[in-house]
């Protein structure tokens, strides 16, 4: 009787793994092909289970996209914890802003999320929306003592910065020319001393192109 009562216990939570990896699945797809305003009974329907199921893995949107983007999320503020080590201190904020931009602009409507996320201490994304702040204070504050970023500059602005960034590329996935225009200009805006446009388009700076891989 043990035996059989532990075997359907383990079918029901591999079911219910089953369940969940098959909604967020299809959230997934949902919002990587832009379709960003999803209700999330129409989630649970196209993953064929129920809407109490659902729920039950996910009581809320943002609880769905803190499941989606938390691997995401744990390798970036891996990589900037990783930066804090790099020789060029300015560079490896601009490389890890870059990084970000991206990681936001994944899918449809995450900028938004995020941004909200990050203010409200109640919503499922407040925690990684977080580590993400701190992520780019750390980052932030070494590039300033070196003096190469301008000292009056918050991280709450730079995150702004990025979530607007992330935004228009969310929206204009086929501009990526004026994504990377825009990257330069808010690059450019946070250095001491910033080369001209013309100097920033010579260098080619790596920043711009790593926006534009998702």
């Amino acid at each position: 009787m043990v035996d059989q009562a532990e075997s359907q216990e383990r079918r029901m939570r591999s079911h219910a793994r089953r369940n969940r990896e098959r909604i967020l699945e299809v959230a997934r797809e949902a919002l990587a092909s832009r379709d960003g305003d999803i209700s999330l009974n129409e989630v649970a329907r196209r993953a064929g289970v129920g809407t109490g199921t659902l729920f039950r893995h996910f009581p809320s949107r943002d609880a769905l996209l803190e499941a989606l983007l938390h691997d995401r999320t744990a390798a970036l503020c891996a990589e900037a914890e990783r930066l804090l080590g790099a020789a060029d201190a300015a560079t490896a904020l601009f490389d890890w802003l870059a990084d970000l931009i991206s990681h936001v602009a994944i899918y449809q409507g995450v900028s938004a999320a995020l941004l909200a996320g990050s203010r409200d201490e109640g919503s499922e994304l407040h925690r990684s929306c977080r580590a993400v702040d701190l992520a780019a204070e750390s980052l932030l504050i070494r590039a300033q003592r070196t003096e190469q970023v301008r000292a009056d500059v918050r991280t709450d602005e730079v995150i702004s910065l990025v979530s607007a960034l992330s935004w228009v590329k969310e929206q204009s996935p086929d501009r990526d020319a004026h994504v990377r225009s825009l990257l330069t200009v808010m690059v450019d805006g946070l250095r001491t001393f910033p080369p001209t446009r013309e100097q920033g388009e010579q260098q080619g700076t790596i920043q711009t192109r790593r926006a534009m891989d998702s």
